[in-house]
């Protein structure tokens, strides 16, 4: 039963949004059978599952809080998000009781994603080559975006972070072919929020395996591919575009000021698009950036306080303990990625993408003791 359910997620997750039913997705429908399961069944949890829980309970509570601010059916729209997160929790502890009693499954499952990541980059492909201009999303609530690798996630930064795991996943088999592969991918995204994600996981990557020439190689492979990029016409393809820097400085200033209206608690997770609405003043709310922030770590703040942003960043502190406790390869991948990640979360609300959410939950199973 639970091959089978990793299987239909690892076959489901290359689609990404083109697949999308509504706010949800089917991989979300996948996680939340996991949920069930989880909910039905006795398992073991791993160390950190203490801190997940406590975080999810502290996010509970700031949902709960949020009846103050807004009316009931507001918050329950904001309690999907929730529960989505929630699922994904499910799905790790899961995973992880799986992996423990079947040690050859690591290596199946690490294979299976790798290949769904391969997928990504293909369909990313083909949408640069015969479908690079998606402006025409913009009134379905995308950005709009001119000659850039969107891919099936129909935004280059998501994309990007996507594209960042397959890279570290090459590096930790060690295959040149998809290395090389990666990084062009990663490049025709335009996407310097993923610039510095693989930069970031690279320099934990290769420090940590004391291969200081091997970073210094990769530095220099992408630097070049860089430079040499086609600059076609769109403002996007700009690496020394101003606006997307404006508009983000924009963002992060609506997001303090948010903070500021309930700094301990928060306005609930997820409510930040009828936060806006109610206290910054009217917003486009069919925008499907409402909901997020471009900070993940200011999203945290703005919508379970302080409190819940400290239980998140112990949450952090005891994943990447636990996970240096374990001597495998996947272990270095693991925290080559939370630190990606947590780099490219202070462009874009990427820490809580599902697609983010599901690779952490696989590859943090084969990992946390």
């Amino acid at each position: 039963m639970v091959g089978w359910l990793i299987f239909t997620y690892l076959v489901l997750f290359p689609f990404g949004q083109i697949i999308r039913i509504g706010i949800f997705h089917p991989t979300d429908f996948v996680s939340g059978l996991f949920l069930i399961f989880f909910l039905f069944s006795k398992f073991k949890t791993p160390k950190i599952y203490f801190n997940l829980k406590r975080f999810f309970f502290v996010c509970l509570f700031s949902l709960v809080f949020s009846l103050a601010f807004f009316p009931l059916e507001k918050v329950g729209y904001g309690a999907l998000y929730l529960l989505r997160l929630t699922a994904y929790s499910s799905f790790f502890v899961v995973l992880w009781n799986f992996c423990k009693e079947n040690k050859e499954i690591k290596n199946k499952i690490f294979n299976g994603l790798l290949i769904s990541l391969i997928f990504v980059a293909i369909f990313g492909w083909i949408q640069y080559f015969f479908y690079s201009d998606v402006r025409g999303l913009y009134e379905w609530g995308w950005d709009d975006h001119l000659f850039r690798m969107v891919g099936t996630f129909l935004d280059p930064g998501f994309t990007g972070i996507i594209l960042v795991f397959g890279f570290l996943m090459s590096l930790s088999k060690k295959n040149l072919f998809l290395i090389l592969f990666f990084l062009v991918s990663i490049a025709f995204t335009y996407s310097r929020g993923a610039y510095l994600a693989l930069i970031a996981g690279s320099l934990v990557y290769f420090v940590m395996k004391r291969q200081i020439k091997e970073l210094l190689f990769v530095i220099f492979i992408f630097g070049s591919l860089v430079i040499f990029l086609p600059r076609p016409a769109g403002e996007g393809v700009k690496l020394e575009r101003t606006s997307s820097i404006q508009s983000r400085l924009s963002n992060y200033f609506e997001t303090l000021n948010l903070i500021k209206k309930s700094p301990i608690f928060g306005v609930g997770f997820n409510n930040i698009c009828f936060a806006k609405e109610k206290f910054l003043g009217e917003v486009d709310t069919s925008s499907h950036s409402c909901s997020g922030a471009d900070s993940s770590l200011l999203f945290i703040v703005a919508t379970v306080g302080t409190v819940g942003f400290l239980v998140f960043i112990d949450l952090v502190i005891g994943a990447l303990r636990n996970a240096s406790y374990n001597t495998t390869s996947n272990s270095l991948l693991f925290i080559s990625s939370l630190v990606a990640i947590l780099i490219d979360s202070l462009f874009i609300n990427s820490l809580f993408y599902p697609w983010v959410m599901g690779y952490l939950a696989l590859i943090s199973a084969t990992t946390q003791t």
